[in-house]
């Protein structure tokens, strides 16, 4: 069985590209996203992106508090933009909720990965 989780680091674009294979326990990613934050190609002002788009089921509430909890609560340290790239309506509703309760990160949800590639190096618009 694949790992749930891949990592693509493009240090050249200031980005990491987190690949869902299938949907991950928040330990899961919980342990990945602190692996890619203590990676020493990674550094404050990255992008991150979470590429949902072969999961075709959205994630719980649950999981996606903890996750808002997990990037806000290191939203200062690593000042990244957080993009997450779904493919059904439902993950987009999921992504969207999490937008509107992170207080201190930077988390936007698109449709589209090379629109999401764009917001996350800047060049589509500002930070919120």
């Amino acid at each position: 069985m694949n790992k749930p989780l891949y990592v693509e680091f493009d240090v050249e674009r200031r980005s990491v590209r987190v690949v869902y294979q299938i949907q991950p326990s928040f330990e899961q990613w919980k342990t990945t996203i602190e692996a890619v934050l203590e990676d020493p190609r990674f550094q404050s002002g990255f992008g991150i992106l979470l590429d949902r788009s072969r999961i075709l089921k959205p994630a719980t509430s649950e999981y996606m508090r903890r996750l808002v909890d997990f990037v806000d609560q290191n939203a200062l340290g690593i000042k990244a933009r957080w993009a997450i790239v779904t493919s059904d309506l439902a993950s987009f509703g999921m992504g969207r909720q999490a937008e509107l309760s992170a207080c201190k990160a930077y988390i936007r949800t698109f449709k589209d990965r090379t629109a999401a590639e764009l917001w996350l190096c800047g060049t589509a618009g500002s930070l919120s």
